[in-house]
């Protein structure tokens, strides 16, 4: 039998605020949501939000990657919701990219694609 990939989860502390932030800062979906339990979609992809007293340390958790229109303006939302920037704001070819940790401490990555140039990806 071959596994199938269904959610990834997060241990968090307060489900409510941990919504909000995803929801409202992120603009992810909420797709259900109790006291214990609660499902955002990802863009096809389920993040799962389940209630813990403790959370685990912060670098046991899976990195959660976005691509954003605007890494400096999703960065300000962001830390008015309680995020704070990891190192600096990086500029490699392909785009910005910032790592950010919730409120809870996970660990997102935020891409701002490069603009690509007309005509580029197209094979001749």
């Amino acid at each position: 039998m071959t596994a199938e990939f269904k959610h990834i989860m997060l241990m968090v502390k307060d489900i409510p605020a941990t919504l909000k932030f995803y929801s409202e800062g992120l603009g992810l979906t909420v797709r259900m949501a109790s006291p214990g339990w609660a499902e955002l979609d990802a863009g096809g992809t389920t993040i799962a939000l389940h209630s813990a007293e403790h959370t685990y340390n912060a670098g046991d958790t899976p990195i959660l990657s976005f691509h954003v229109d605007d890494v400096y303006a999703m960065l300000t939302k962001l830390e008015e919701m309680g995020a704070k920037l990891e190192g600096r704001v990086r500029e490699p070819s392909f785009g910005k990219v910032a790592a950010v940790r919730t409120p809870d401490g996970h660990l997102l990555s935020l891409l701002q694609p490069a603009a690509q140039p007309a005509g580029a990806g197209i094979a001749h």
